[in-house]
């Protein structure tokens, strides 16, 4: 049986070649080259607008006791995974 972390890794390769798949396939839609309608599925293409804020620069701009009451944080766990020392 596989272990854990080697198989996290496996499935990160296999995600990683799943997404160069689908930015292909993205690219031909959104460029026409490809056709829209598939046998189950339609493809809808629309553009967005997405605002971010560059909290660096609102950092060195703006008193921080301004900006501080709006500043949302959250907590995240990465999980990483590397080749051990010593395994080809």
């Amino acid at each position: 049986m596989t272990k854990a972390p080697d198989r996290l890794h496996d499935l990160r390769e296999r995600i990683a070649e799943l997404k160069v798949e689908e930015a292909e396939l993205r690219a031909g839609l959104i460029s026409g080259a490809l056709p829209l309608d598939g046998d189950d599925f339609t493809v809808e293409i629309e553009t967005r607008i997405n605002e971010r804020l560059d909290l660096a620069a609102m950092r060195a701009a703006i008193p921080e006791s301004i900006w501080s009451p709006f500043l949302l944080s959250s907590s995240c766990i990465y999980v990483k995974t590397r080749k051990r020392a010593g395994d080809g």
